[in-house]
């Protein structure tokens, strides 16, 4: 009887090969970066080595193809995303939104996997949190922040206001011209207490998914992260999520690191 199981389900997978489900890891970068960090801190690579294809980015201008590898129907994918690192949270969001939905409407069955680094991490959420909001449906099954200002940073709050002070007058000619670019961003990822964009989306529905946060554990300035408080990364404290978010700390400075992808395979399927 077994044997005749294995072989109707070997006859299934060979017959139906597009219903062969699909595991979609979507990395999203943080603030002052791209999509290519993720390469460049070796994480593609130590997932690739665990069976997560990099399969490519999406732009602005479209999905690019990369390793000629490219999104299918089957097997464990890796792409990334460009966003507009130095805009305002919705912009950077409903861009998100869009390559998810093309990612659903191209591989409907398919469960996605939204992985985030720092002020991506919240843009992640904004677009989770809009899509839940108009009922859509596409398949992001679980969350995974890294190193994320969810209740804010008192550094963003202190580059704001430096963007209001001559600094940001001599911004652009000692070439940080972001200060003031990314006026807009500072304020928005400040303390969630002088912060009404944060305190607003920590509070509101979340969609029901499995949450998880990896925690840079010391806020030391020469070997931890100082740009935000470890527990400002830890979701459970997000009112509209609570403690069912899962937790794992580790070493390290703010930006990431290729330890983060042995987390990581533990959190993906």
């Amino acid at each position: 009887m077994k044997n005749l199981l294995r072989k109707l389900l070997i006859f299934v997978l060979i017959m139906l090969p597009g219903y062969v489900f699909a595991d979609i890891a979507v990395l999203v970068h943080g603030y002052h970066s791209s999509g290519h960090t993720w390469r460049h801190n070796g994480i593609t690579a130590i997932l690739a080595s665990n069976g997560w294809r990099d399969t490519g980015t999406y732009t602005p201008q479209g999905y690019i193809a990369l390793f000629n590898q490219q999104l299918s129907n089957s097997g464990k994918q890796i792409v990334t995303v460009e966003l507009p690192s130095e805009a305002p949270v919705e912009i950077q969001a409903d861009l998100l939104n869009q390559y998810l939905d093309d990612i659903s409407q191209h591989f409907p069955d398919q469960k996605i996997h939204l992985i985030a680094h720092s002020a991506g991490g919240i843009v992640a959420r904004l677009a989770l949190v809009n899509n839940y909001s108009q009922n859509d449906k596409y398949n992001v099954t679980q969350l995974i922040t890294i190193a994320t200002p969810h209740l804010g940073s008192p550094i963003a709050n202190m580059a704001e206001k430096a963007s209001d002070t001559p600094i940001g007058f001599f911004a652009p000619i000692i070439g940080a011209s972001e200060i003031n670019r990314a006026e807009l961003l500072y304020q928005q990822m400040g303390k969630e207490d002088v912060n009404h964009f944060l305190y607003r989306l920590n509070r509101l529905a979340h969609p029901p998914m499995r949450y998880s946060s990896i925690i840079r554990a010391s806020g030391s300035i020469i070997n931890g992260d100082w740009l935000v408080p470890p527990p400002s990364q830890n979701m459970a404290y997000v009112p509209a999520i609570g403690a069912g978010a899962k937790v794992f700390l580790t070493r390290g400075k703010h930006q990431l690191k290729y330890d983060d992808a042995y987390i990581l395979i533990q959190l993906l399927p």
